[in-house]
């Protein structure tokens, strides 16, 4: 282990679009200084291995299920095992796709070593609890000083975060991969890419997508999740937009799939910055998309939506489509992911010096 050892805890049970965003960024990282991953399960540590990167598994150690008060409660019962796992660090990275997830190793490692989360968004509780939503928020911003730094995706969260926390929070931008516009012509079809989960409110579209004025009548959902029986019975008895569950694929197989003439449609109840979106527009797709924090930072208001009117009058506003928006796209992919570069060194100089006050 050299002077200056950085070990990044994945605390996960799912993979995810922040855990691939997560083994790009210790890719990175790892071009810059010593870093040994730990991940939660397994499953994990293909992701990383592949990447070629120092990997450990520490299973079940990093994140239990559970509320907050648990997590809390479960950092304190295993601060003993958690501190000699980071033991000879000199600064620990946690990997945390909502704030809970990354408390409870917080806890634990807080005084013992320099703490960073990287963290994709501050989920605002008040649009769904109200005014307890308040209270919530309140918490989930004092839980986040157990860290020194907080490591977001964009400027939008940034500027959430560090209202919600007080707590000095720095941009690395996610890794957008180069995507080849598609050749093959066919009709526009719709394209949902996620998880089948409550979060992507995929019921919800169904609902309102099943219209007589909708002038698109296919829907391709790629992606899969606890939802996806009931979405399927839920489907079958659509009148007016004809569902094709093609289930998990990856991104190479999605490109062999979509199409530009297609319009990616999105309904989530929140996100931090859906990948998705930018790929999409790297093949000149179309996009639709609900209107919530994740998405302004990446789309123009004539493409959000916050009802099922506005949805359909989107649909049917969409623009005749045009083969150069891919390139251009592509040509924006490969300057943002230059200015990442740049995010990163400065994350892995902060680091290494162990100077948590630098802000965006």
């Amino acid at each position: 282990m050299s002077e200056n050892s950085i070990a990044l805890l994945i605390c996960s049970n799912i993979v995810g679009g922040h855990e691939f965003q997560a083994a790009a960024l210790a890719r990175s990282l790892a071009e810059h200084v010593d870093l040994t991953v730990f991940v939660n399960r397994p499953e994990h540590a293909e992701l990383f291995e592949g990447a070629g990167l120092q990997v450990r598994v520490a299973e079940g150690l990093l994140l239990k299920s559970g509320p907050l008060p648990q997590q809390l409660l479960d950092g304190w019962r295993r601060r003993a095992q958690l501190r000699r796992l980071v033991s000879g660090f000199t600064h620990v990275v946690v990997s945390a796709g909502a704030v809970e997830a990354g408390v409870a190793v917080g806890t634990s490692l807080r005084g013992q070593v320099p703490l960073s989360m990287y963290l994709p968004f501050f989920y605002d509780r008040v649009p769904v609890w109200g005014w307890t939503g308040h209270l919530y928020n309140c918490v989930l911003g004092l839980t986040c000083r157990l860290f020194d730094r907080i490591v977001t995706i964009n400027r939008i969260q940034a500027r959430v975060i560090r209202a919600f926390t007080q707590v000095p929070t720095l941009v690395v931008g996610n890794e957008i991969r180069r995507v080849n516009p598609p050749v093959e012509a066919g009709p526009t079809r719709l394209v949902f890419i996620g998880r089948l989960d409550h979060q992507k409110r995929v019921g919800e579209l169904l609902e309102w997508l099943d219209h007589q004025a909708n002038p698109i009548q296919e829907l391709l959902l790629i992606g899969d999740g606890p939802l996806r029986q009931s979405l399927e019975r839920q489907a079958h008895g659509l009148k007016h937009v004809r569902c094709q569950f093609m289930g998990w694929m990856g991104p190479r197989e999605q490109d062999r799939l979509l199409r530009s003439a297609d319009i990616l449609v999105l309904n989530s109840l929140l996100e931090g910055e859906p990948l998705v979106l930018r790929e999409a527009r790297a093949r000149g797709m179309r996009i639709i998309v609900r209107n919530i924090v994740g998405t302004r930072g990446v789309t123009r208001p004539e493409q959000r939506y916050a009802s099922a009117k506005e949805l359909m009058k989107r649909l049917c506003e969409v623009a005749v489509h045009q083969d150069e928006l891919a390139h251009e796209a592509s040509n924006a992919a490969a300057a943002e992911n230059s200015r990442r570069e740049r995010e990163v060194a400065r994350l892995a100089k902060l680091l290494v010096e162990g100077n948590p006050c630098a802000l965006d």
